[in-house]
Formats: C-alpha cells, structure tokens, sequence
C-alpha cells in the first residue's frame, strides 16, 4: 500500500487579491504561512518519506515546515504547478470577467472545459498531474509521501477519486488553503481516499473558496 497525502498552498497574496495566478509566482500571506505551520502539526505523526512541491513560491513556501518537521528536503518539481493561464496570468477575477467573459464564465461554470486564452486547457492539466502522480506512485511504491500543489491538480486528482471524468469537473468543489487530502493507493493503483480536503486543523483561519466564485 502506497500512501499519498496532498496539500493545497496556504492563502497567497493572489489569493487575498483576487487575482488569477497560474504561473505568476505569489507567495504566501502571513495567514498562509500560519496555515502551513497548522498543517505541519497536523501531518506531524505521518511517516513521511519523501515531499515534493510544485516549484512555485507558494507550494514551495507551505512545505517547508512540513519539511523541517521531518527533517526532510522538499524536491521542487515544475510538473505539479497550477494550470498555465496564458493570458489570464496575474488578472484579477473582474477584470478576467470584463476581457474574456466567454472563457472565463466557462472557467467558473464548466471548468473541465476551460481554456484560458494563449494557456493551457484543463484537460492539457489533468494529462501532466496524471502522468507525474503515476511516476511518483512507482518512484515511492510502498511508502507514505507528500505532495504540495495547487487547487486544480488537486480538484482533477478528486474528480478521478470519485469517479468522474476531468470534463466533468464541474461536479467537484476547490479545496481550502492549505487543506489536506489523504489517499491509499493498492499495486494496482486503486485509490482509497482516507481524508478529502480537510482542514479542521485550520480552526477559525481557515479560507474556502467556493465553486463558480473563481
């Protein structure tokens, strides 16, 4: 039995912003740097193996106590970042709905259909997250390790837990900030979701955000 635990990014300042991140490097807040260290404390007891972080500030940031907290190093790793927005990068959510109000309303309403102007489709996404989650499951067969990435990767890693295609991921919600979700993985790549989003651990600085409000 292969254990996966996946963490969402604590709040960013896009976050805070309002703004369409993507690529665009935003680090945390302080109130997602205190969400990282909650988390931390929460996965504490894991036997955590090996953490990997998608290369952008705000994974890499969440990580780090979870990393110092089990003396491990975390291994940045470029193919777990958020979508590539293309032209959305570092717009705000209004000004997204003023320029491409046709892309991004399906964005909101239909996102395993989504294709930000001159960025990558949702679909593109789901085929890297897949493909590099496979290679990790084999890399750490056996093991129990981490993964820090971002709200897409990790609502298309649900939509394929609970059975649904990624065109259909308007069934799935966004996770919480720094919210974690842990998985059970058999030889033959069967998922067993353990905890899906929590993030209790968060108490009253928690941040949610909605489906259809991003």
């Amino acid at each position: 039995m292969t254990t996966v635990i996946f963490v969402r990014h604590g709040q960013s300042t896009a976050n805070l912003e309002r703004v369409f991140a993507g690529h665009t490097d935003a680090p945390l807040t302080d109130l997602g740097h205190k969400q990282a260290e909650n988390t931390a404390i929460f996965l504490k007891d894991y036997p955590i193996s090996a953490i990997y972080s998608s290369d952008l500030a705000r994974s890499m940031q969440t990580a780090a106590p979870t990393a110092k907290l089990h003396e491990l190093p975390v291994i940045p790793d470029r193919e777990l970042r958020e979508i590539f927005a293309g032209e959305w990068e570092g717009c705000s959510y209004d000004e997204l709905m003023e320029k491409y109000a046709e892309s991004y309303t399906t964005w909101r309403t239909d996102c395993g259909r989504a294709h930000p102007e001159g960025g990558e489709s949702t679909l593109e996404l789901g085929a890297r997250i897949y493909r590099e989650i496979d290679r990790l499951l084999e890399l750490h067969k056996g093991e129990c390790f981490a993964i820090f990435t971002h709200a897409t990767p990790i609502r298309l890693m649900r939509a394929k837990w609970e059975g649904y295609s990624p065109e259909e991921l308007k069934n799935v919600e966004f996770c919480a900030n720094a919210s974690v979700s842990v998985v059970e993985y058999d030889d033959g790549g069967n998922a067993n979701v353990l905890l899906c989003g929590y993030d209790e651990h968060q108490g009253d600085i928690a941040t949610r955000f909605a489906k259809g409000t991003i």
